[in-house]
C-alpha cells in the first residue's frame, strides 16, 4: 500500500470582517489566532488497477459542510483523478471559531438574525467556497504525486482525565476514546502521519472570541509537528460530540454543575484552553502511535466503500412532556415558515444548507451515509478498520451504540462526523421529548438522530448478509 499527507491553507487575505459561525455574535471576524486549513490523505492499493483502488480523506477546519458544497468538492476532484465519489470522505471538524459557509450566520446579533440568517443568508459566500475547492483540489493533486510505499495500524485508548463533559448530562463523568490510524515508511520504518479521533466540541475559546482559530484540534496538529520536528504529519477527525464540551471553566463539580447548566454553556474559555487541551491530546496521540507493536502494522490492504443516500422527513414525534410545547413551537416554526421561506427566496442556491424537496406541507431532506472499511492483511494474520460516517453531530448515546453494533468491533471502528454533510444534531428520542433544549432548533428534524443510526445500523445488516445495493 502506499500514502500521502498534504495541507492547504484555507484563510483567505480578506478574512477581518467576514462573518464567524457556531455561536450568535454581535462582531464579524476582528482577528486571527492561527490558521484554519484543508487536510488530505491519499491511500492506494496498488494491487489493484482501477478506480476502487484509493480512499482520499479530507478533514476542514470548519463549522460544517452542507451535502452540496461536499458533492462539488468531490466533482471538481474527479475532473483531473480517477476516484468515485463513495471513495472520498470529506469531513469539517465543528471549530466554532471558523467561517460561516451556509449563510445563517451572515447578520450578527444575536438568535432573531440567524432566523434572518437562515432565511435569506444564501448565496453569501460563493467567492470563498470556490477558491477553497480550488486550493483543496491543488493539495490532492499534490498527494497524487506525494504517494510512497507504507504500512498502517490503529489502536485506541480511553482517556481518563476531565477535559470533556456531557452538557447535558454532566454526572455522567463522560469519557471519550483517543483513537489513531498511524502510517510507518515501509522503507525506513519510521513514522509517516497520524489520524487522531476525539470526541469533544471544538469550543474551547468561549462565545466572546472573535478571532480566527481551528481550536483544539489545529493545536494538536500543531504540537504533534513541533514535537517530531514536522517529520510527522497529523489529521484529526472529530468523533461523536454532539453533547460532548471541553471543560474550560466550569470546573468539575458534576454534582453542581447538574443543577445549574449554564455554567457549562456559559464558560468563558480562552486560547491558554485551547492550547492546553490540544497540547495535551497531541502529546497522548504521539505516544500512543508510537507505542504500536511494529509487529501490529500490515503492508497490504484491500478497501471496500459504502454510500447510502436517503429521505428524513420534517416530522415530530408523537408524544407530551414538559418539553413539549417549547419543541413543538419550534417544529412548528421551521416547518410552516423559516424552510418554506428558505426555498422561497433562495430560489436556485449555489450552495444550499439543506437538500429538501416540498410536495404540498410535506417536507423532507436527502443526506448521506458512508462506510469505509480497510481490510488490513499480513502472511500470518487479518484485520479490518471501518470507519462510520454521520451528517451531523451524534449524541453520545447514539455513537456508543453505533461502536456497540459495528460488525467488526468496537476497537477495531472510528466515527467521522460532520462527515460530507451536516443536518442536524443527532439525537435520541428520549433526548428530544425529556430534555428539549436549543439542540432542535438549529436540526432539519426532530427525527434526524433516529433515521441516521437506523440507517447506519441498517447498512452494517447489509453488508453482514452481502446483500447490499
Amino acid at each position: 500500500m502506499k500514502v500521502a499527507f498534504g495541507k492547504v491553507n484555507l484563510t483567505p487575505k480578506d478574512y477581518i470582517g467576514k462573518a464567524m459561525a457556531g455561536y450568535t455574535r454581535t462582531k464579524p471576524c476582528l482577528g486571527k489566532l492561527d490558521d484554519i486549513y484543508a487536510y488530505g490523505i491519499l491511500i492506494e492499493n496498488k494491487e489493484l488497477h482501477n478506480n476502487s483502488n484509493r480512499l482520499l480523506l479530507i478533514s476542514t477546519d470548519l463549522l460544517k459542510i452542507p451535502l452540496s458544497v461536499s458533492n462539488y468538492i468531490k466533482e471538481r476532484i474527479q475532473q483531473f483523478m480517477p476516484i468515485n465519489p463513495e471513495q472520498i470522505l470529506i469531513h469539517a471538524t465543528h471549530t466554532h471559531s471558523s467561517f460561516d459557509l451556509t449563510g445563517e450566520f451572515y447578520w450578527q446579533g444575536g438568535v432573531l438574525n440567524v432566523m434572518k440568517g437562515v432565511m435569506f443568508g444564501a448565496n453569501r459566500n460563493d467567492k470563498y467556497l470556490v477558491w477553497m475547492t480550488k486550493e483543496i483540489v491543488k493539495m490532492v493533486s499534490q498527494l497524487v504525486k506525494d504517494l510512497i510505499p507504507c504500512k498502517i495500524a490503529w489502536t485506541k485508548k480511553q482517556i481518563d482525565e476531565n477535559i470533556i463533559i456531557n452538557r447535558r448530562h454532566p454526572t455522567r463523568r463522560s469519557k471519550s476514546d483517543l483513537g489513531v490510524i498511524a502510517f510507518r515508511n515501509l522503507k525506513d520504518n519510521n513514522l509517516i502521519g497520524i489520524i487522531i479521533n476525539f470526541s469533544c466540541h471544538p469550543t474551547t475559546l468561549s462565545f466572546l472570541n472573535n478571532k480566527l482559530s481551528a481550536d483544539f484540534p489545529g493545536r494538536i496538529v500543531f504540537k504533534i509537528q513541533k514535537l517530531t520536528k514536522e517529520r510527522v504529519n497529523a489529521v484529526f477527525f472529530n468523533s461523536y460530540a454532539g453533547d460532548l464540551n471541553p471543560i474550560t471553566t466550569c470546573g468539575t463539580d458534576f454534582e453542581n454543575l447538574n443543577n445549574n447548566k449554564t455554567l457549562i454553556y456559559d464558560q468563558l474559555g480562552t486560547y491558554k484552553h485551547t492550547k492546553e487541551i490540544g497540547y495535551f491530546l497531541g502529546k497522548q496521540a504521539l505516544h500512543l502511535a508510537q507505542s504500536i507493536p511494529h509487529v501490529d502494522y500490515f503492508e497490504i490492504v484491500e478497501l471496500d466503500f459504502y454510500i447510502k443516500d436517503f429521505w428524513i422527513p420534517m416530522k415530530d414525534f408523537k408524544y407530551f412532556s414538559k418539553t413539549w410545547l417549547k419543541n413543538k413551537l419550534l417544529f412548528l416554526l421551521k416547518k410552516y415558515l423559516l424552510i418554506p421561506v428558505t426555498i422561497i427566496s433562495g430560489k436556485n442556491p449555489n450552495f444550499s444548507a439543506f437538500h429538501i424537496k416540498y410536495k404540498g406541507l410535506k417536507a423532507k431532506c436527502n443526506t448521506i451515509i458512508q462506510y469505509l472499511e480497510i481490510k488490513a492483511s499480513s502472511e500470518l494474520k487479518s484485520k479490518t478498520l471501518g470507519i462510520i460516517t454521520a451528517p451531523g453531530e451524534l449524541f453520545e448515546e447514539i455513537g456508543k451504540n453505533l461502536l456497540k453494533k459495528s460488525p467488526i468491533g468496537k476497537e477495531n471502528t472510528f466515527i467521522f462526523q460532520n462527515s460530507n454533510d451536516w443536518i442536524s444534531y443527532l439525537f435520541p428520542t428520549k433526548e428530544y421529548i425529556e430534555v428539549g433544549g436549543y439542540e432542535p432548533f438549529p436540526s432539519f428534524s426532530p427525527v434526524s438522530g433516529v433515521y441516521v443510526e437506523k440507517e447506519i445500523l441498517k447498512l452494517f445488516e447489509e453488508i453482514k448478509n452481502k446483500i447490499f445495493k
